[in-house]
This record gives structure tokens, sequence and C-alpha cells, in this order.
């Protein structure tokens, strides 16, 4: 920058006081992920984990079920599967299938409930697209994208 100055005489474009065009802005949030369970144990369940993981599926119009959170996804298909997600740009709901805490069994339920054997798991308007083979073959092909722009435009 001193170098700027000698030579020209005047402040680089974008560095003189009071510039608004390169404010650091403030990151925003992740959301939380989605907890079945207060965290009691699965034994103060009043109903199966079956049911909640079909209550989730069904109440949430794009709904991923993966190792680890948002934030910090504990295996690599997780991670791929959440930055499509965050590349299309739409919401969507996350469950940690690893939180036995609040979501005990939920691993072994989701499979069961989808009939599809691995993790991590995309459902969009309550049903199943597949898991990060099936999500990143969906965006590579451009379909994903519109697929759960349609589910999140539906009211």
């Amino acid at each position: 920058m001193e170098q700027y100055i000698a030579e020209s005489g005047n402040v680089p474009p974008g560095n003189a006081p009071g510039e608004k065009k390169w404010q650091t802005r403030r990151v925003r949030r992740a959301r939380p992920e989605i907890k079945l369970t207060p965290g009691k144990g699965i034994e103060d369940l009043t109903c199966s984990v079956e049911d909640l993981v079909d209550r989730v599926v069904k109440d949430n119009k794009v709904v991923a079920f993966i190792k680890g959170t948002r934030t910090k996804p504990e295996c690599g298909f997780s991670y791929q599967v959440l930055t499509l997600l965050n590349k299309s740009q739409v919401d969507y709901e996350v469950v940690n299938v690893l939180d036995e805490v609040h979501n005990p069994g939920v691993r072994d339920a989701v499979k069961n409930y989808s009939q599809w054997p691995t993790i991590p798991q995309v459902f969009v308007d309550g049903e199943l697209i597949g898991g990060a083979d099936i999500v990143t073959e969906m965006d590579d092909k451009g379909e994903l994208v519109n697929v759960l722009t349609a589910a999140t435009a539906k009211s």
C-alpha cells in the first residue's frame, strides 16, 4: 500500500476511510441439528425410534441423516452431501445418526425405514432420494438443485 501511495499520491481504491465496499460481514450461525429426544435415554420414549424418523422425514421438506453435524461431518460421504446441499442454497435439516444421547438408535432405524443400507441418506418431500453417490450424480446432471428448489418452494 505504501508503494502505491508513493507512486500515485492516493490511497488505493477500497482502502479510504469510511469505505463500505470491503466491510467484513458477520458469519451466520449454522442451524442446529434435529435432536429426536431430550437426551434422557431410549427408555423414556413414548413411541418407537422408527416413528420419530418417520415424523422427521414427513415434517421436513429436505432432511439429511448424516454422520456428524452440519459444521463437523464425521465422514467424507456426509461432508460431500452437506457440500452439495449448501451449494444448492436451500433450507434443509440435519440429523446426526452418531448422537446416541439425543438420537439413540437412529442410525439403524433410518436404514430400516428407508431400506437403504448406508448413511448419509437424503429425503425430499418425504421420500428417499439417495445417499452420497446418487446425490452427487443428480448434482452432476443438474437435477439436484431443481428437485430441492421445487420441494422447498411448496407451502
